[in-house]
């Protein structure tokens, strides 16, 4: 039975799925900048490279954290444009924001059924800080943020140490990912239950036999797990 959840952050509890690299390409896009997904791709993995080891970002909330990246990509992309990075910040957030609220509604309703949640996710050494942000704080009893515990998704030991940190035999844990590589697979390799979080967008699954649990957004959740154990309902 399970009775435990735990969440990725980037992607699925600030994005329902919708990875921030598609973000900033549609953003990109409709600000006139007409560049190849791959040389965008090439700036956001490079904003990234910087952020798993930038000591400001390890403290810095959601606001802050987006501003260092869009000015790391326009770096990279050589469009330092004080306006471009304005208009692309202000266009991040807000989506996030909403599915943000509306996710800590969804965790306050999962926790009202029982279950205990937690986050595990490759972070930037603000994975706390961006939970108290967002308001997710109150309904966690883990959070292991990649850098703080030295150990990073898709290795299996990740999952093995929140479910030692949470005391669950791995077979009682929930992961919910939008990465098929990095939340499904290696948390099933340890025995827990899995649910991927394809999005709205059509997505062909890799190994169906890995997957407990299909969602295109996390509301459907409650429902999903409703079926899988009606003692949740």
């Amino acid at each position: 039975m399970v009775r435990t959840i735990l969440f990725d952050m980037g992607g699925t509890l600030d994005g329902d799925g919708l990875h921030w690299l598609d973000r900033f390409v549609a953003f990109y896009r409709s600000f006139g900048v007409d560049l190849p997904r791959e040389s965008i791709r090439l700036a956001f993995d490079e904003a990234e490279r910087r952020a798993a080891t930038d000591e400001l970002i390890a403290s810095a909330d959601f606001r802050q954290m987006i501003e260092r990246h869009v000015k790391w990509q326009l770096e990279q992309l050589g469009l330092e444009n004080r306006g471009l990075e304005q208009d692309l910040v202000g266009a991040f957030i807000p989506p996030v924001r909403k599915a943000a609220a509306a996710n800590m509604i969804l965790l306050a309703d999962l926790v009202a059924r029982g279950l205990e949640l937690g986050v595990v996710s490759n972070g930037c050494g603000n994975v706390e800080k961006l939970c108290a942000d967002f308001g997710y704080t109150p309904f966690l009893s883990v959070i292991v943020d990649s850098r703080c515990v030295g150990l990073f998704k898709p290795d299996p030991a990740i999952f093995l140490h929140a479910a030692g940190k949470l005391g669950r035999d791995p077979g009682e844990i929930m992961m919910v990912g939008d990465s098929f590589d990095r939340d499904v697979r290696p948390a099933k390799q340890i025995g827990m239950k899995t649910a991927w979080l394809q999005g709205l967008e059509s997505r062909t699954c890799p190994e169906p036999s890995l997957v407990d649990l299909h969602l295109r957004q996390l509301a459907d959740l409650p429902g999903a797990l409703a079926a899988l154990s009606p003692a949740l309902a």
